[in-house]
């Protein structure tokens, strides 16, 4: 099961990108990997506390990405499990300004918890570090 959980998180972080905001996309994507239940921490969450819970939720986020980005792409830098259920992922973000037009470059890493198959939770940080940390681990 844990190499099925790096791939699905694979697909997660290949999903989170402007170009699939074709709603039926979305709805597939979210509907097909992430847990009814599931919560999501964006990276922002230290200055803006706002959890997305459910699939409901994670539909506001996409949403909230739409409105402040004209576009967005994650690249995965890096894919590993910590445990059975626990998958880190290192993100390359790219990103442009909707109102801007300002591009926008950074890097962050997000702990997943997986449960038969989808996502449970997942959390942003700005750093590998940080996320590593945030699973009892060091560098």
């Amino acid at each position: 099961m844990s190499q099925e959980n790096v791939e699905i998180v694979r697909q997660v972080v290949e999903a989170n990108r402007s170009d699939d905001l074709v709603e039926a996309r979305i709805e597939a994507d979210i509907v097909a990997l992430w847990d009814p239940s599931c919560e999501w921490t964006r990276v922002t969450a230290a200055v803006d506390p706002q959890i997305y819970r459910g699939h409901d939720g994670l539909r506001r986020y996409f949403s909230d990405m739409a409105d402040s980005w004209a576009e967005w792409r994650n690249e995965l830098e890096e894919v590993f499990e910590v445990g059975t259920d626990t998958v880190v992922a290192v993100v390359r973000s790219r990103l442009t300004g909707k109102a801007s037009g300002v591009p926008i470059e950074a890097g962050l890493a997000v702990v997943f918890v997986l449960s038969q198959g989808k996502v449970l939770r997942g959390q942003a940080y700005p750093s590998r570090q940080e996320a590593l940390e945030a699973v009892g681990l060091s560098e």
